[in-house]
């Protein structure tokens, strides 16, 4: 495996977080299903909150491949646990590896060439959204408004186009494929350590682990690059909380 370029490391420091924007509403819109009943099926169509409350933790893993480096691969690891503790590890080559998590309090990165960083209010509230044990099911009172704005084609498929604003800020979209209620992708700006990123996420082969449905395949699309994310495999329950503890090399950027 050859060493990936630090700046080309470096944007690959946030998997995607789904940020909304609002639709102006119209008569057509309003014969659709609401924003509200498409998120429901998803919901339903995952598995259910229900199924996710079973379980304290999972870890996923799997492999990333970038298009821009000659589909270089490399791997990359998953950790969340109740209520928002979150952990990712990137490893793409020597000296190529990307870590980032957030502990409850404190959102993090230690980037190659950048070295451990705190991350700032902004970066840290896209963390703690990640870390959102839930973070997969939708909770209206986290959106502004949302609004059904009509049948559009999404990655080869026929989707509902979703557009939301967050209480927290962010615009973007959903897109729910027509045949399956699941979530197809997600367009939306990024805060993430290397800055603002406008970024396209398609979620597809989705396989069932623990009772719940998961895309094991995400494909990711900015200015930057173009990656693709394939997870082999999701354990539930067996994670050791000491992996969300803070690195040193961060405790030591914290302030007294």
């Amino acid at each position: 495996m050859r060493p990936l370029r630090i700046s080309a490391v470096a944007m690959l420091a946030t998997i995607a977080i789904i940020s909304f924007a609002v639709a102006p509403h119209s008569a057509r819109a309003q014969a659709l299903p609401t924003a509200k009943e498409l998120m429901d099926k998803n919901d339903a169509a995952i598995g259910g909150r229900a199924a996710l409350d079973k379980h304290s933790s999972y870890h996923q893993v799997g492999t990333m491949s970038i298009a821009a480096m000659g589909n270089m691969e490399g791997q990359i690891e998953l950790f969340k646990m109740k209520p928002a503790r979150y952990l990712q590890k990137i490893v793409l080559g020597p000296g190529a590896e990307v870590t980032q998590g957030y502990d409850g309090k404190t959102a993090w990165a230690i980037l190659p060439g950048q070295g451990p960083t705190v991350l700032d209010s902004a970066t840290a509230e896209t963390f703690k959204s990640l870390a959102d044990f839930h973070a997969n099911f939708h909770d209206m009172a986290r959106y502004k408004s949302a609004e059904n704005a009509g049948i559009v084609d999404f990655e080869g498929k026929k989707c509902y186009r979703v557009k939301i604003v967050r209480v927290t800020g962010g615009e973007g979209s959903e897109f729910y494929d027509i045949e399956t209620g699941l979530i197809a992708g997600i367009q939306a700006q990024q805060d993430t350590p290397m800055g603002k990123i406008d970024q396209t996420s398609a979620f597809s082969e989705y396989k069932e682990f623990g009772g719940l449905k998961f895309p094991t395949k995400i494909q990711q699309k900015n200015s930057q690059f173009d990656a693709t994310i394939t997870f082999t495999a999701i354990e539930f329950d067996k994670v050791d909380p000491a992996v969300f503890e803070l690195p040193e090399a961060v405790k030591a950027k914290l302030k007294p």
